[in-house]
């Protein structure tokens, strides 16, 4: 036997004691990816989060033995190898965020040593045309930042993170429900079929909800008057910067804007001398920020030059002191930062530099 009875009752015993630090840690984690991941970069997806019941876990642990598949000889192996007690999942409207999104969820997390996670990026279609599983899993840790007050105690605690289309996450689900479990039996050579037929409808329907975003996007360049959401500020200034990821750090601009009525694509171009395309000449700017704040020691935040922190840069030297003020009690990070950056260059702009410009030109 690869598992004991004794060890899967007290592996199952300790995980009840300390279920409240896993479904903490996954709510914390899927926090962090909804604020920061997917709203702060103007991302249509779903988070989601949830810590693996202790019942899930016992039958996880008993197939476990019955299958003789792994060695867990004592109870804190069952800790070392099951890796998704906490979990969390960001199901993308479009497929073709899900690199993005695995990225910034590497760039933001850490793994146990505090160094970039790894990711493993699955799609067994690609050697079983009957198996459309698609989706990507990152095992993260959160930060020596995040570990403050209650968050002492889950530094220590894996969070995986799964990233994959809300069109794939369908064909996963319903798979695994229905071959994954032994209670559901075996499936028959029509049920597979069916599989297969959803499998290739899913894989159908991330182009048809790319053609839809596309389309959406195509009609709100077009349409005038005030920004209806942030999707729809990316979608009307993103043809200002040719090249950019404007989506990129758009939540927070956008969120930034609305205090100081910037509401409309009109009321942002009235502030800007550029003609378009202005990628460069923001870029330039973005640039030359940069190295001001480098010069300064200034790095709380880096600026990002295939961001929509081009547009933040270009106008800075006409809200920048109005960004500065806080805009509420608590501002989220992302917001926190557009302030820090507004701070920054007003205070920059202020002091006369070694060569004796008292403006930072943008």
């Amino acid at each position: 036997m690869t598992i004991s009875d004794d060890t899967i009752k007290k592996a199952v015993q300790r995980y009840l004691r300390e279920y409240d630090r896993y479904l903490k840690l996954a709510a914390r984690v899927a926090e962090i990816c909804r604020s920061e991941i997917v709203e702060g970069n103007a991302i249509r997806a779903q988070v989601t989060s949830r810590a693996k019941s202790p019942k899930s876990l016992e039958g996880k642990l008993r197939r476990f033995a019955a299958n003789s598949k792994k060695s867990i000889p004592d109870v804190d192996a069952v800790f070392e190898q099951i890796r998704d007690l906490a979990a969390v999942r960001i199901a993308t409207y479009e497929q073709r965020h899900e690199e993005q999104v695995v990225e910034l969820v590497c760039r933001r997390f850490g793994d146990a040593g505090g160094q970039r996670p790894p990711h493993e990026r699955k799609d067994k279609n690609r050697d079983n045309p009957d198996n459309f599983y698609r989706a990507s899993h990152i095992e993260v840790y959160l930060t020596k930042t995040d570990g403050v007050g209650t968050y002492a105690n889950v530094m220590d605690v894996p969070c995986e993170v799964q990233v994959c289309s809300m069109m794939a996450h369908v064909w996963n689900e319903i798979e695994h429900d229905l071959g994954y479990k032994p209670a559901a039996g075996t499936l028959s050579e029509q049920e597979r079929n069916f599989l297969v037929m959803l499998g290739q409808s899913v894989r159908m329907g991330d182009g048809t909800i790319s053609s839809l975003f596309a389309e959406t996007e195509r009609r709100q360049r077009e349409q005038g008057g005030t920004f209806s959401d942030v999707y729809d500020f990316v979608a009307r200034l993103r043809n200002w910067f040719p090249g950019i990821e404007f989506a990129r750090n758009a939540g927070a601009l956008f969120e930034s804007f609305l205090p100081i009525r910037l509401l409309s694509p009109d009321s942002i171009r009235k502030l800007l001398d550029l003609p378009e395309p202005m990628t460069d000449s923001a870029q330039a700017a973005l640039d030359s920020f940069a190295q001001r704040l480098d010069a300064q020691g200034s790095t709380r935040f880096t600026l990002d030059r295939n961001s929509s922190d081009v547009l933040l840069v270009l106008l800075l030297p006409k809200i920048g002191k109005h960004l500065r003020t806080p805009l509420n009690d608590a501002p989220t990070e992302g917001v926190a930062r557009v302030q820090w950056f507004a701070e920054q260059f007003v205070d920059l702009t202020a002091a006369p530099t070694v060569g004796g410009s008292e403006t930072v030109e943008p």
